[in-house]
Protein backbone atom coordinates (compact mmCIF):
# COMPACT_ATOMS: atom_id res chain seq x y z
CA UNK A 1 0.00 0.00 0.00
CA UNK A 2 1.39 3.40 -1.08
CA UNK A 3 2.19 5.90 1.57
CA UNK A 4 -0.46 8.58 2.22
CA UNK A 5 1.95 11.32 1.22
CA UNK A 6 2.33 9.77 -2.31
CA UNK A 7 -1.47 9.67 -2.82
CA UNK A 8 -1.80 13.29 -1.79
CA UNK A 9 0.93 14.32 -4.23
CA UNK A 10 -0.78 12.40 -7.15
CA UNK A 11 -4.16 13.96 -6.44
CA UNK A 12 -2.65 17.41 -6.28
CA UNK A 13 -0.86 16.90 -9.63
CA UNK A 14 -4.09 15.75 -11.29
CA UNK A 15 -5.94 18.78 -9.97
CA UNK A 16 -3.18 21.07 -11.24
CA UNK A 17 -3.38 19.53 -14.74
CA UNK A 18 -7.15 19.94 -14.83
CA UNK A 19 -6.86 23.58 -13.86
CA UNK A 20 -4.21 24.19 -16.53
CA UNK A 21 -6.37 22.54 -19.19
CA UNK A 22 -9.34 24.66 -18.17
CA UNK A 23 -7.19 27.83 -18.34
CA UNK A 24 -5.97 26.99 -21.87
CA UNK A 25 -9.49 26.19 -23.06
CA UNK A 26 -10.73 29.53 -21.69
CA UNK A 27 -7.94 31.39 -23.47
CA UNK A 28 -8.76 29.66 -26.79
CA UNK A 29 -12.43 30.45 -26.38
CA UNK A 30 -11.67 34.10 -25.68
CA UNK A 31 -9.39 34.30 -28.72
CA UNK A 32 -12.07 32.78 -30.96
CA UNK A 33 -14.63 35.27 -29.65
CA UNK A 34 -12.28 38.16 -30.51
CA UNK A 35 -11.80 36.85 -34.06
CA UNK A 36 -15.55 36.48 -34.52
CA UNK A 37 -16.18 39.96 -33.17
CA UNK A 38 -13.55 41.45 -35.49
CA UNK A 39 -15.03 39.67 -38.49
CA UNK A 40 -18.48 40.95 -37.63
CA UNK A 41 -17.20 44.53 -37.56
CA UNK A 42 -15.51 44.16 -40.96
CA UNK A 43 -17.76 45.28 -43.88
CA UNK A 44 -18.93 42.31 -45.95
CA UNK A 45 -19.13 42.54 -49.77
CA UNK A 46 -22.76 42.84 -50.92
CA UNK A 47 -24.28 41.64 -54.14
CA UNK A 48 -26.67 43.94 -55.98
CA UNK A 49 -29.58 42.16 -57.66
CA UNK A 50 -32.17 43.46 -60.11
CA UNK A 51 -35.85 43.33 -59.31
CA UNK A 52 -36.09 40.16 -61.40
CA UNK A 53 -33.09 38.33 -59.88
CA UNK A 54 -34.14 38.78 -56.26
CA UNK A 55 -37.04 36.29 -56.27
CA UNK A 56 -34.92 33.78 -58.20
CA UNK A 57 -32.18 33.93 -55.52
CA UNK A 58 -34.71 33.37 -52.76
CA UNK A 59 -36.12 30.39 -54.63
CA UNK A 60 -32.67 28.85 -55.05
CA UNK A 61 -32.00 29.31 -51.33
CA UNK A 62 -35.16 27.39 -50.47
CA UNK A 63 -34.22 24.55 -52.77
CA UNK A 64 -30.59 24.13 -51.73
CA UNK A 65 -30.76 25.26 -48.12
CA UNK A 66 -27.73 27.45 -48.81
CA UNK A 67 -28.00 30.89 -47.29
CA UNK A 68 -27.78 33.62 -49.91
CA UNK A 69 -25.35 36.50 -49.52
CA UNK A 70 -26.80 39.74 -48.14
CA UNK A 71 -28.53 41.66 -50.94
CA UNK A 72 -28.01 45.40 -51.32
CA UNK A 73 -31.28 47.29 -51.47
CA UNK A 74 -31.58 49.27 -54.70
CA UNK A 75 -33.97 52.16 -55.44
CA UNK A 76 -36.23 49.96 -57.58
CA UNK A 77 -37.01 47.67 -54.65
CA UNK A 78 -39.13 50.41 -53.09
CA UNK A 79 -41.18 51.20 -56.22
CA UNK A 80 -44.92 51.26 -55.35
CA UNK A 81 -47.33 49.15 -57.39
CA UNK A 82 -49.78 52.01 -57.96
CA UNK A 83 -48.76 54.24 -60.93
CA UNK A 84 -49.81 57.44 -59.15
CA UNK A 85 -47.80 56.58 -56.03
CA UNK A 86 -44.93 55.46 -58.25
CA UNK A 87 -44.80 58.88 -59.92
CA UNK A 88 -44.31 60.56 -56.53
CA UNK A 89 -41.76 57.95 -55.44
CA UNK A 90 -39.64 58.54 -58.54
CA UNK A 91 -39.51 62.29 -57.92
CA UNK A 92 -38.18 61.68 -54.41
CA UNK A 93 -35.16 59.75 -55.71
CA UNK A 94 -31.95 61.70 -56.15
CA UNK A 95 -30.63 62.20 -59.71
CA UNK A 96 -27.88 59.69 -58.89
CA UNK A 97 -30.39 57.07 -57.73
CA UNK A 98 -32.49 57.62 -60.85
CA UNK A 99 -29.45 57.16 -63.10
CA UNK A 100 -28.43 54.03 -61.20
CA UNK A 101 -31.92 52.56 -61.61
CA UNK A 102 -31.95 53.16 -65.37
CA UNK A 103 -28.46 51.78 -65.95
CA UNK A 104 -28.85 48.76 -63.68
CA UNK A 105 -32.25 47.59 -64.93
CA UNK A 106 -33.47 49.47 -68.04
CA UNK A 107 -36.11 46.83 -68.83
CA UNK A 108 -37.72 47.26 -65.43
CA UNK A 109 -37.61 51.07 -65.46
CA UNK A 110 -39.02 51.19 -68.99
CA UNK A 111 -42.04 49.15 -67.91
CA UNK A 112 -42.96 51.30 -64.90
CA UNK A 113 -46.26 53.08 -65.59
CA UNK A 114 -46.34 56.48 -63.93
CA UNK A 115 -42.75 57.50 -64.66
CA UNK A 116 -42.17 60.41 -67.06
CA UNK A 117 -42.17 59.39 -70.71
CA UNK A 118 -38.69 60.85 -71.10
CA UNK A 119 -37.36 58.50 -68.40
CA UNK A 120 -39.07 55.45 -69.86
CA UNK A 121 -37.81 56.43 -73.30
CA UNK A 122 -34.21 56.54 -72.05
CA UNK A 123 -34.56 53.15 -70.34
CA UNK A 124 -36.38 51.47 -73.24
CA UNK A 125 -33.85 52.75 -75.77
CA UNK A 126 -31.05 51.31 -73.64
CA UNK A 127 -32.87 47.98 -73.49
CA UNK A 128 -33.43 48.13 -77.25
CA UNK A 129 -29.73 48.81 -77.86
CA UNK A 130 -28.70 45.97 -75.54
CA UNK A 131 -31.00 43.50 -77.30
CA UNK A 132 -29.91 44.53 -80.79
CA UNK A 133 -26.28 43.99 -79.83
CA UNK A 134 -26.86 40.68 -78.04
CA UNK A 135 -29.31 39.11 -80.50
CA UNK A 136 -27.28 40.13 -83.55
CA UNK A 137 -24.19 38.52 -82.04
CA UNK A 138 -26.17 35.35 -81.24
CA UNK A 139 -27.51 35.23 -84.80
CA UNK A 140 -24.05 35.61 -86.34
CA UNK A 141 -22.68 32.86 -84.10
CA UNK A 142 -25.60 30.53 -84.84
CA UNK A 143 -25.10 30.94 -88.58
CA UNK A 144 -21.33 30.40 -88.33
CA UNK A 145 -21.80 27.27 -86.20
CA UNK A 146 -24.27 25.85 -88.69
CA UNK A 147 -22.06 26.52 -91.70
CA UNK A 148 -18.95 25.16 -89.98
CA UNK A 149 -20.67 21.93 -88.97
CA UNK A 150 -22.06 21.01 -92.38
CA UNK A 151 -20.88 17.87 -94.09
CA UNK A 152 -18.50 18.15 -97.03
CA UNK A 153 -21.32 17.18 -99.38
CA UNK A 154 -23.59 19.93 -98.08
CA UNK A 155 -20.80 22.49 -98.43
CA UNK A 156 -20.23 21.49 -102.05
CA UNK A 157 -23.96 21.63 -102.87
CA UNK A 158 -24.34 25.05 -101.18
CA UNK A 159 -21.34 26.38 -103.09
CA UNK A 160 -22.85 25.35 -106.45
CA UNK A 161 -26.43 26.60 -106.02
CA UNK A 162 -27.89 30.09 -105.44
CA UNK A 163 -30.02 30.74 -102.38
CA UNK A 164 -28.03 28.38 -100.19
CA UNK A 165 -27.73 28.50 -96.41
CA UNK A 166 -24.72 30.82 -96.73
CA UNK A 167 -26.98 33.43 -98.35
CA UNK A 168 -29.67 33.30 -95.64
CA UNK A 169 -29.91 36.20 -93.13
CA UNK A 170 -28.20 35.37 -89.86
CA UNK A 171 -31.41 35.72 -87.81
CA UNK A 172 -32.92 32.75 -89.67
CA UNK A 173 -30.56 30.50 -87.71
CA UNK A 174 -31.95 31.62 -84.34
CA UNK A 175 -34.77 29.80 -82.54
CA UNK A 176 -38.11 31.15 -83.77
CA UNK A 177 -38.88 33.18 -80.64
CA UNK A 178 -35.48 34.89 -80.61
CA UNK A 179 -35.75 35.49 -84.34
CA UNK A 180 -39.01 37.34 -83.73
CA UNK A 181 -37.42 39.34 -80.90
CA UNK A 182 -34.63 40.53 -83.18
CA UNK A 183 -37.13 41.42 -85.92
CA UNK A 184 -39.20 43.32 -83.34
CA UNK A 185 -36.16 45.26 -82.16
CA UNK A 186 -35.18 46.23 -85.69
CA UNK A 187 -38.74 47.29 -86.56
CA UNK A 188 -38.96 49.52 -83.48
CA UNK A 189 -35.54 51.06 -84.13
CA UNK A 190 -36.50 51.85 -87.72
CA UNK A 191 -39.80 53.52 -86.75
CA UNK A 192 -38.14 55.51 -83.96
CA UNK A 193 -35.65 56.92 -86.44
CA UNK A 194 -38.42 57.62 -88.93
CA UNK A 195 -40.55 59.44 -86.35
CA UNK A 196 -37.64 61.57 -85.19
CA UNK A 197 -36.88 62.53 -88.79
CA UNK A 198 -40.47 63.44 -89.70
CA UNK A 199 -41.63 65.08 -86.45
CA UNK A 200 -38.39 66.03 -84.71
CA UNK A 201 -39.24 64.23 -81.48
CA UNK A 202 -39.94 60.58 -80.66
CA UNK A 203 -40.28 58.59 -77.44
CA UNK A 204 -40.30 54.85 -76.86
CA UNK A 205 -42.96 54.59 -74.15
CA UNK A 206 -43.42 50.79 -74.19
CA UNK A 207 -40.99 48.11 -75.33
CA UNK A 208 -41.02 44.36 -74.77
CA UNK A 209 -39.68 42.30 -77.67
CA UNK A 210 -40.43 38.98 -75.93
CA UNK A 211 -44.11 39.65 -75.16
CA UNK A 212 -46.33 36.60 -75.89
CA UNK A 213 -43.58 34.34 -77.28
CA UNK A 214 -42.01 37.01 -79.43
CA UNK A 215 -45.15 38.72 -80.74
CA UNK A 216 -43.83 41.87 -79.11
CA UNK A 217 -45.27 44.95 -77.45
CA UNK A 218 -44.31 48.56 -78.22
CA UNK A 219 -45.60 52.14 -78.20
CA UNK A 220 -43.88 54.96 -80.09
CA UNK A 221 -44.79 58.59 -79.42
CA UNK A 222 -44.67 61.26 -82.12
CA UNK A 223 -44.05 64.39 -80.05
CA UNK A 224 -43.43 64.92 -76.34
CA UNK A 225 -45.81 63.01 -74.09
CA UNK A 226 -44.63 64.87 -70.98
CA UNK A 227 -45.67 68.32 -72.22
CA UNK A 228 -48.32 67.91 -74.95
CA UNK A 229 -51.68 69.60 -74.43
CA UNK A 230 -53.44 66.93 -76.50
CA UNK A 231 -52.59 63.22 -76.56
CA UNK A 232 -54.00 60.47 -78.76
CA UNK A 233 -53.47 56.71 -78.49
CA UNK A 234 -54.10 54.73 -81.69
CA UNK A 235 -55.02 51.05 -81.24
CA UNK A 236 -54.66 48.76 -84.32
CA UNK A 237 -56.74 45.76 -85.31
CA UNK A 238 -56.51 42.23 -86.71
CA UNK A 239 -53.23 40.54 -87.61
CA UNK A 240 -51.14 43.39 -86.20
CA UNK A 241 -47.87 42.80 -84.40
CA UNK A 242 -44.64 44.70 -83.85
CA UNK A 243 -42.40 43.17 -86.51
CA UNK A 244 -44.93 43.30 -89.37
CA UNK A 245 -47.25 46.19 -88.45
CA UNK A 246 -45.22 48.78 -86.52
CA UNK A 247 -44.65 50.76 -89.70
CA UNK A 248 -48.43 50.90 -90.42
CA UNK A 249 -49.49 52.07 -86.99
CA UNK A 250 -46.60 54.56 -86.91
CA UNK A 251 -47.75 55.93 -90.28
CA UNK A 252 -51.23 56.44 -88.79
CA UNK A 253 -49.81 58.31 -85.79
CA UNK A 254 -47.58 60.47 -88.01
CA UNK A 255 -50.44 61.36 -90.36
CA UNK A 256 -52.61 62.30 -87.40
CA UNK A 257 -49.83 64.37 -85.82
CA UNK A 258 -49.38 66.36 -89.04
CA UNK A 259 -53.13 66.84 -89.54
CA UNK A 260 -53.61 68.06 -85.96
CA UNK A 261 -50.97 70.77 -86.38
CA UNK A 262 -50.22 73.28 -83.61
CA UNK A 263 -53.19 75.64 -83.89
CA UNK A 264 -54.92 74.18 -80.83
CA UNK A 265 -51.79 73.38 -78.81
CA UNK A 266 -48.99 70.86 -78.73
CA UNK A 267 -50.02 67.33 -79.77
CA UNK A 268 -48.45 63.93 -79.08
CA UNK A 269 -49.78 60.92 -81.01
CA UNK A 270 -49.02 57.42 -79.72
CA UNK A 271 -48.70 54.42 -82.04
CA UNK A 272 -49.78 51.74 -79.53
CA UNK A 273 -48.98 48.18 -80.61
CA UNK A 274 -49.49 47.06 -77.03
CA UNK A 275 -51.53 43.85 -77.18
CA UNK A 276 -51.66 40.44 -78.85
CA UNK A 277 -54.12 41.04 -81.68
CA UNK A 278 -55.87 37.96 -83.13
CA UNK A 279 -55.91 36.76 -86.73
CA UNK A 280 -58.92 36.27 -89.00
CA UNK A 281 -59.12 32.59 -88.07
CA UNK A 282 -59.76 33.21 -84.34
CA UNK A 283 -61.22 36.70 -84.18
CA UNK A 284 -64.69 35.57 -83.06
CA UNK A 285 -63.50 33.20 -80.34
CA UNK A 286 -60.27 34.74 -79.07
CA UNK A 287 -60.22 36.71 -75.80
CA UNK A 288 -57.54 39.04 -77.16
CA UNK A 289 -59.83 42.05 -76.85
CA UNK A 290 -60.40 41.44 -73.14
CA UNK A 291 -56.69 40.95 -72.46
CA UNK A 292 -55.76 43.91 -74.64
CA UNK A 293 -58.34 46.11 -72.91
CA UNK A 294 -56.60 45.62 -69.57
CA UNK A 295 -53.20 46.52 -71.03
CA UNK A 296 -54.61 49.57 -72.81
CA UNK A 297 -56.36 50.87 -69.69
CA UNK A 298 -53.18 50.34 -67.64
CA UNK A 299 -51.00 52.21 -70.14
CA UNK A 300 -53.45 55.13 -70.32
CA UNK A 301 -53.57 55.23 -66.50
CA UNK A 302 -49.76 55.35 -66.55
CA UNK A 303 -49.83 58.39 -68.85
CA UNK A 304 -52.31 60.08 -66.53
CA UNK A 305 -50.17 59.34 -63.46
CA UNK A 306 -47.03 60.67 -65.11
CA UNK A 307 -48.71 64.02 -65.82
CA UNK A 308 -50.20 64.45 -62.30
CA UNK A 309 -51.59 68.02 -62.03
CA UNK A 310 -50.89 68.87 -65.67
CA UNK A 311 -53.37 66.56 -67.39
CA UNK A 312 -53.64 66.48 -71.19
CA UNK A 313 -56.80 66.13 -73.22
CA UNK A 314 -56.53 62.41 -74.04
CA UNK A 315 -58.25 60.59 -76.89
CA UNK A 316 -58.19 56.83 -77.56
CA UNK A 317 -58.79 55.80 -81.18
CA UNK A 318 -59.57 52.15 -81.87
CA UNK A 319 -59.46 50.93 -85.46
CA UNK A 320 -61.08 47.67 -86.59
CA UNK A 321 -60.66 45.02 -83.87
CA UNK A 322 -58.80 47.70 -81.92
CA UNK A 323 -62.13 49.51 -81.56
CA UNK A 324 -63.58 46.42 -79.87
CA UNK A 325 -60.58 46.35 -77.54
CA UNK A 326 -60.84 50.07 -76.74
CA UNK A 327 -64.60 49.83 -76.14
CA UNK A 328 -64.17 46.97 -73.68
CA UNK A 329 -61.45 48.97 -71.89
CA UNK A 330 -63.94 51.83 -71.47
CA UNK A 331 -66.77 49.52 -70.40
CA UNK A 332 -64.94 47.15 -68.04
CA UNK A 333 -61.52 48.57 -67.18
CA UNK A 334 -62.13 52.24 -66.40
CA UNK A 335 -60.34 53.66 -69.46
CA UNK A 336 -59.42 57.21 -68.46
CA UNK A 337 -60.00 58.88 -71.82
CA UNK A 338 -61.68 62.23 -72.48
CA UNK A 339 -62.81 61.05 -75.91
CA UNK A 340 -63.21 57.58 -77.43
CA UNK A 341 -63.22 57.12 -81.21
CA UNK A 342 -64.24 53.86 -82.90
CA UNK A 343 -63.38 53.66 -86.62
CA UNK A 344 -64.08 50.80 -89.02
CA UNK A 345 -65.51 48.93 -86.07
CA UNK A 346 -66.68 45.30 -86.32
CA UNK A 347 -68.44 45.76 -82.97
CA UNK A 348 -68.22 47.52 -79.60
CA UNK A 349 -67.69 44.35 -77.60
CA UNK A 350 -69.42 44.24 -74.23
CA UNK A 351 -70.89 47.76 -74.44
CA UNK A 352 -74.47 47.90 -75.71
CA UNK A 353 -74.54 51.71 -75.79
CA UNK A 354 -72.48 54.70 -74.71
CA UNK A 355 -74.33 54.66 -71.38
CA UNK A 356 -72.28 51.61 -70.42
CA UNK A 357 -69.18 53.83 -70.23
CA UNK A 358 -68.16 56.01 -67.31
CA UNK A 359 -67.60 59.75 -66.95
CA UNK A 360 -67.50 62.04 -69.97
CA UNK A 361 -67.64 59.12 -72.41
CA UNK A 362 -71.26 58.51 -71.47
CA UNK A 363 -72.10 62.15 -72.11
CA UNK A 364 -71.29 63.03 -75.69
CA UNK A 365 -67.64 62.04 -76.03
CA UNK A 366 -67.90 58.77 -77.95
CA UNK A 367 -67.42 59.03 -81.71
CA UNK A 368 -67.83 56.59 -84.59
CA UNK A 369 -66.52 56.69 -88.14
CA UNK A 370 -67.43 53.93 -90.59
CA UNK A 371 -67.14 54.16 -94.35
CA UNK A 372 -70.35 52.93 -95.98
CA UNK A 373 -68.38 50.50 -98.23
CA UNK A 374 -66.12 49.19 -95.45
CA UNK A 375 -66.99 45.50 -95.35
CA UNK A 376 -65.55 44.99 -91.83
CA UNK A 377 -67.89 47.59 -90.35
CA UNK A 378 -70.86 45.50 -91.50
CA UNK A 379 -69.80 42.39 -89.55
CA UNK A 380 -71.89 43.37 -86.54
CA UNK A 381 -75.05 44.99 -85.30
CA UNK A 382 -78.24 43.70 -86.89
CA UNK A 383 -76.37 42.01 -89.70
CA UNK A 384 -74.93 38.91 -88.08
CA UNK A 385 -76.89 36.60 -85.74
CA UNK A 386 -75.55 36.65 -82.21
CA UNK A 387 -73.43 39.77 -82.74
CA UNK A 388 -70.20 37.96 -81.72
CA UNK A 389 -68.20 41.21 -81.65
CA UNK A 390 -70.94 43.40 -80.23
CA UNK A 391 -73.18 46.24 -81.34
CA UNK A 392 -72.34 48.42 -84.36
CA UNK A 393 -71.31 51.78 -82.81
CA UNK A 394 -72.38 53.56 -86.02
CA UNK A 395 -76.04 52.61 -85.54
CA UNK A 396 -78.38 55.10 -83.90
CA UNK A 397 -79.21 52.70 -81.03
CA UNK A 398 -75.63 52.81 -79.74
CA UNK A 399 -75.60 56.56 -79.17
CA UNK A 400 -72.16 57.58 -80.47
CA UNK A 401 -71.63 60.71 -82.55
CA UNK A 402 -71.03 59.63 -86.13
CA UNK A 403 -68.69 61.67 -88.35
CA UNK A 404 -68.04 61.54 -92.09
CA UNK A 405 -65.46 58.95 -93.08
CA UNK A 406 -66.08 58.11 -96.73
CA UNK A 407 -63.16 57.34 -99.02
CA UNK A 408 -62.96 59.75 -101.95
CA UNK A 409 -62.20 56.82 -104.28
CA UNK A 410 -64.89 54.51 -102.93
CA UNK A 411 -66.40 51.94 -105.23
CA UNK A 412 -69.98 50.84 -105.78
CA UNK A 413 -69.85 47.77 -103.53
CA UNK A 414 -68.55 46.74 -100.11
CA UNK A 415 -64.83 46.07 -100.07
CA UNK A 416 -61.83 45.59 -97.77
CA UNK A 417 -59.80 48.44 -99.26
CA UNK A 418 -61.85 51.21 -97.62
CA UNK A 419 -61.16 49.60 -94.24
CA UNK A 420 -57.56 50.85 -94.31
CA UNK A 421 -58.19 54.47 -95.39
CA UNK A 422 -59.26 56.14 -92.13
CA UNK A 423 -55.85 57.73 -91.49
CA UNK A 424 -55.17 58.57 -95.15
CA UNK A 425 -53.80 62.09 -95.63
CA UNK A 426 -56.47 64.52 -96.84
CA UNK A 427 -59.37 62.17 -96.08
CA UNK A 428 -62.66 63.10 -94.43
CA UNK A 429 -61.88 60.74 -91.60
CA UNK A 430 -58.40 62.08 -90.80
CA UNK A 431 -59.63 65.68 -90.72
CA UNK A 432 -62.35 64.73 -88.24
CA UNK A 433 -59.93 62.68 -86.13
CA UNK A 434 -57.61 65.69 -85.90
CA UNK A 435 -60.47 67.94 -84.74
CA UNK A 436 -61.57 65.44 -82.08
CA UNK A 437 -58.02 64.91 -80.80
CA UNK A 438 -57.43 68.67 -80.45
CA UNK A 439 -60.82 69.31 -78.85
CA UNK A 440 -62.06 71.30 -81.83
CA UNK A 441 -65.45 69.62 -81.74
CA UNK A 442 -67.11 72.34 -83.80
CA UNK A 443 -64.93 71.40 -86.74
CA UNK A 444 -66.15 67.78 -86.85
CA UNK A 445 -68.43 67.03 -89.82
CA UNK A 446 -71.34 64.90 -88.61
CA UNK A 447 -72.92 62.06 -90.56
CA UNK A 448 -76.32 60.42 -90.27
CA UNK A 449 -76.43 57.17 -88.30
CA UNK A 450 -77.15 53.75 -89.66
CA UNK A 451 -80.55 52.50 -88.56
CA UNK A 452 -82.57 49.29 -88.53
CA UNK A 453 -85.54 48.79 -90.83
CA UNK A 454 -88.03 45.97 -91.28
CA UNK A 455 -88.97 45.01 -94.83
CA UNK A 456 -91.76 42.48 -95.44
CA UNK A 457 -89.81 40.91 -98.29
CA UNK A 458 -86.18 41.28 -97.13
CA UNK A 459 -86.73 41.04 -93.37
CA UNK A 460 -84.72 43.10 -90.87
CA UNK A 461 -81.86 45.08 -92.35
CA UNK A 462 -79.69 48.10 -91.66
CA UNK A 463 -79.78 51.24 -93.79
CA UNK A 464 -76.74 53.52 -94.14
CA UNK A 465 -77.62 57.03 -95.37
CA UNK A 466 -73.93 57.66 -96.15
CA UNK A 467 -74.21 55.21 -99.06
CA UNK A 468 -76.03 57.85 -101.13
CA UNK A 469 -74.13 60.95 -100.00
CA UNK A 470 -71.90 62.46 -102.69
CA UNK A 471 -68.24 62.59 -101.72
CA UNK A 472 -66.11 65.44 -103.00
Amino acid sequence: MAPISSVDRGAAEAARRRAEAARIAAQAQAAAAKVKEKAARKPQPQQTLTAFEGPRKVGAERLTGEKASPVAKGPLDAAPADPKARAGWWKQLSPTEQMQAVSSDPKKVGSLDGLPASVRDTANRQQLKNELTQLTAEADKAKKDYLDNRSLGDKLRDALRPGSAADEPAEKFLPKEKQHQLENARAVQKQLERTEKEVGSAQLLVYDSAFVKGEGRAAIVAGNLDTAKHVSVSVPGLNSDVRDYMDNITSDALNLHKAAGKEHGEVATVAWMGYDAPGFQNVASDNAAENGAKLLAADVAGIRASREGNQPHLTVIGHSYGSTTASIAADKNGLRADDLVLIGSPGAGSAKSVKDYDGPLANGHVWSGSASRDFVSWLNGSNLPGDPLGQDPTEDLFGAKRFTAEATDRGDKSNFEDHSKYYRAGSESLGNLADIVTGNYGGVDSAKHRYGEHDWFKGNRVIDPETQRPVS
